[in-house]
């Protein structure tokens, strides 16, 4: 699977920067069975602003992984 992380969103709330969301972008298998997207982790996936890139990483294919479980089940 390759995992691509873009941009970041955050905003300043109460004169603090606090993270919005990372997008990342990704794809996985080869055609005819494949898959690719987006998805935004936000702070719920366990992420701040100041999370690495292979934090970031780690918590995107543990989110991609679980939508693809429970589209499976």
């Amino acid at each position: 699977m390759t995992i691509n992380i873009g941009d970041v969103q955050a905003s300043f709330v109460d004169g603090k920067i606090v993270l919005k969301y990372f997008s990342a972008s990704f794809n996985a298998g080869e055609f005819p069975n494949s898959i690719n997207g987006n998805i935004q982790v936000t702070p719920d996936d366990g992420l701040t602003i100041l999370s690495s890139q292979e934090e970031v990483t780690a918590a995107a294919k543990k989110k991609i992984q679980t939508l693809v479980a429970d589209v499976v089940a």
